[in-house]
């Protein structure tokens, strides 16, 4: 049987470089591309249910002849040479590094094998759209059930970015028995002896046509497969020292779950990733931001007082339905706690955290998405790097995809709020005591005082052209992480965005968000201090009279809240040569003073003059145009502020 590798010609067609748009969309990091997209294809093949997918990972050196058709491969690194030679540059370097690699004695490869798998079915006929097909033929093409993971087809890319030579082989034994490989080099196009094009994807075979050889390959010396599954080698496998202790960590964060619940073992050379051991790896993780939100997730899945909610069945038009429990909300609420979600589908992996759920309640959570037709909705919406769900990818109807993800975030929103609310005293960290000050109305034009008590319900947001002045102008880009934090609460609680849309992944911009607040009434008798006065008198002097406070809208966030350190964003609607800030601790019955230890801004033009009690005197106050001014009070707790500002 003549084996070759065979380099079909392009005749009149496309002309391909060495970029390639499926391996750029997972550039950036190989290797964790690999794992993910290995693993999850392996899951979306999985033979018995009831059983595990093993996924292995072994690397060896080989002699170079061990290469099929080695000096063959060589030749046509030297046709590439000669093709392309100073028209593109990174071409030409590539062209370089696999001519050097094929003029070595041994070379490097990655075997990677599943088990418990069905193998690539369809190789005995190369039929279109069968596995083999899919894998090895077609661009662009995914044909896996509702249930699978991927979509796209360009998984497949990730193994070819991990080549120094962009060759791999694929070896299979199928559920019919059917034993086969095939070698597929995706390289540049290159001209042939008789001037001809090629396409730039190569087949290590035995026909015209591509097709499988039968018959397994055995480049690693001592490994037979015996039982269904596929084995992928990686030529020129080079990642450098730490390639395993990555795939390891890819693993624990993308297949934490699944690993748990016994859907897959991982062995990397001579390590092995199962149920038994992963709580351990994770816990032993060093101490850092990443690793303690991976720790909080998995403890999730262990934790006597996490709460698992059902997601209820949905109806929508054109005939899509969700059963009741196709998929769970996992929820933990404690100190310290990251205020997300971890997204997943069917097979358990990784995609990404949700945020602007709640900027008041420490929690965390876990959504997992294993009913076939909610799987299957949310696979077309997900991008091709598997890390994004996208309304608009969903191409039969984005507004109705539109819909039916704002129903789930609605859903984790809701039920965050439903079961931890009543805990927010005992659950608050240094985000934020409350996600805005309370608002209260101006005294009317009449001079009738008017109360409002505190609601946690918005009847409506009002949205204000602010009117910049030219000394005075803020933007975006000018937007301190304070006031991103504090617009991340509102998103959270509220549901609602400077847009109008509700919180998503939370990688989108950010508008100049709404009225936070207005100026405040003399909600029940309380008098503020006489500036005179030297702050030891009693708290309830008489209000001193023709005083009333100026239309302000307020926000404040902890920096310090264990030192009584607060950051106040404060806008006034007027400009005032000098005033003073005068703040408060709202209470249930009554109001009361609240002392001021220190204050400071540093916003151009806005001064701090002095202190005084709970006061703090400001000169040059502009209208229409926050500043900031950072406070220390003499109080520790939580507690919940206001601000008024008088002109003096």
């Amino acid at each position: 049987m003549n084996k070759f590798w065979n380099f079909p010609a392009a005749t009149g067609g496309m002309i391909n470089s060495i970029n390639n748009a499926g391996m750029e969309t997972f550039r950036g990091n190989a290797l964790d591309a690999l794992t993910r997209e290995i693993c999850q294809n392996s899951l979306d093949a999985i033979k018995n249910q009831e059983e595990p997918v093993v996924v292995e990972f072994s690397s060896f050196s080989a002699a170079m002849d061990v290469l099929p058709n080695r000096r063959e491969m060589l030749e046509v690194f030297k046709r590439c040479e000669n093709t392309w030679r100073n028209r593109n540059k990174k071409s030409e370097d590539f062209i370089q590094d696999a001519l050097q690699i094929l003029s070595k004695d041994k070379i490097n490869i990655l075997r990677i094998s599943d088990f418990n798998a069905k193998g690539l079915e369809g190789a005995e006929e190369g039929e279109l759209g069968s596995p083999w097909s899919s894998l090895v033929k077609e661009a662009g093409s995914s044909n896996k059930g509702e249930s699978s993971g991927g979509s796209f087809g360009i998984g497949k890319s990730a193994p070819f970015l991990n080549s120094k030579l962009r060759t791999l082989f694929y070896s299979s034994l199928d559920m019919t028995g059917y034993e086969s490989h095939i070698g597929v080099a995706n390289i540049m196009s290159f001209k042939k002896d008789n001037e001809q094009i090629t396409l730039g994807n190569g087949y290590y075979t035995n026909s015209e046509k591509s097709k499988a050889i039968p018959g397994q390959l055995f480049l690693e010396e001592r490994f037979v497969r015996e039982e269904t599954g596929t084995d992928i080698y990686v030529t020129a496998f080079e990642p450098g020292r730490e390639w395993e202790r990555e795939v390891i960590k890819s693993i624990l964060f993308n297949f934490f779950i699944t690993v748990y619940n016994k859907k897959l073992v991982v062995r990397i050379n001579d390590f092995e990733i199962n149920k038994d051991n992963i709580q351990e790896l994770i816990f032993d993780l060093e101490d850092n931001e990443e690793n303690r939100i991976l720790k909080n997730y998995f403890n999730l899945l262990i934790s006597e007082r996490t709460i698992k909610i059902q997601y209820p069945a949905k109806n929508y038009n054109k005939g899509i339905q969700f059963g009741e429990g196709e998929a769970a909300l996992y929820l933990l609420n404690g100190e310290d706690l990251n205020r997300r979600v971890l997204m997943t589908r069917k097979t358990g992996m990784r995609i990404f955290e949700q945020k602007n759920i709640s900027g008041s309640i420490s929690f965390t959570g876990l959504l997992m998405i294993t009913g076939s037709h909610m799987n299957n909705i949310f696979k077309q919406m997900e991008n091709p790097a598997h890390n994004e769900w996208s309304p608009d990818r969903y191409e039969k109807d984005p507004k109705l995809a539109n819909a039916i993800y704002a129903d789930l975030r609605k859903f984790i929103r809701e039920s965050v709020k439903e079961h931890f609310q009543e805990k927010v005293t005992d659950s608050m960290d240094a985000v934020g005591l409350s996600d805005f000050l309370p608002n209260k109305n101006m005294i009317s034009d009449t001079g009738i005082n008017r109360t409002e008590s505190l609601n946690s319900k918005i009847k409506s947001l009002v949205t204000k052209e602010k009117k910049e002045e030219p000394k005075r102008k803020t933007s975006r880009k000018r937007k301190g992480s304070e006031e991103q934090d504090l617009e991340e609460q509102l998103t959270g609680e509220y549901g609602i965005t400077s847009t109008g849309e509700e919180g998503g992944n939370g990688d989108g911009t950010r508008g100049d968000g709404g009225n936070a607040g207005g100026g405040s009434t003399n909600p029940g008798g309380q008098n503020e201090l006489n500036p005179d006065s030297d702050g030891e008198s009693d708290k309830k002097k008489e209000r001193q009279p023709n005083k009333k406070p100026i239309s302000i809208e307020q926000k404040y966030v902890p920096t310090e809240r264990k030192n009584g350190k607060y950051k106040f964003f404060i806008s006034s609607k007027k400009p005032m040569a000098s005033g003073r800030l005068v703040f408060k601790v709202i209470g249930e019955q009554s109001d009361y003073d609240l002392p001021i230890k220190a204050a400071s801004t540093d916003d151009s033009g806005v001064t701090v003059e002095k202190v005084n009690s709970n006061s703090v005197y400001i000169n040059s106050i502009p209208a229409n145009a926050g500043f900031k001014v950072d406070v220390e009070i003499d109080y520790y707790d939580y507690c919940v502020m206001e601000v008024e500002l008088y002109e003096n």
